[in-house]
């Protein structure tokens, strides 16, 4: 009984551990950006405020509440991100960095070891 109840407390201390949300650091052509709520990595996807995301890569960004999707526009086009794609802190909408940047046609990567996204665009 007492193993089985250690395996169990072992288990959610895991799962607690593993979904908690990750503070990440966001350069954009070399300069550290800074959003409220900040940028995080939740389940292995970087997120960021969408009007400050936006703001950051300089791309134009319009909510069509119909339809629950941000469009973010930039001179090579338009690209729809639905709600469902993002996620909600304390009451702001957070989308997926690399579909933010990668709408602009920016090279986006992820530096594990300091825990940090590089978009050049």
């Amino acid at each position: 009984m007492t193993r089985v109840l250690l395996t169990l407390l072992i288990l959610v201390v895991s799962v607690t551990v593993f979904a908690a949300d990750v503070p990440v650091k966001v350069y954009v052509d070399g300069k550290l950006q800074t959003y409220s709520p900040p940028a995080i990595l939740r389940g292995g996807s970087v997120y960021v405020p969408l009007r400050a995301g936006a703001k950051s890569l300089g791309i134009d960004v319009r909510w069509i509440a119909a339809s629950q999707t941000a469009q973010i526009c930039t001179d090579i086009g338009c690209t729809l991100i639905p709600k469902s794609d993002g996620i909600i802190v304390n009451g702001s909408l957070l989308l997926p960095l690399r579909k933010m940047g990668e709408a602009t046609g920016a090279k986006v990567s992820w530096d594990p070891a300091e825990k940090a996204v590089r978009i050049n665009k």
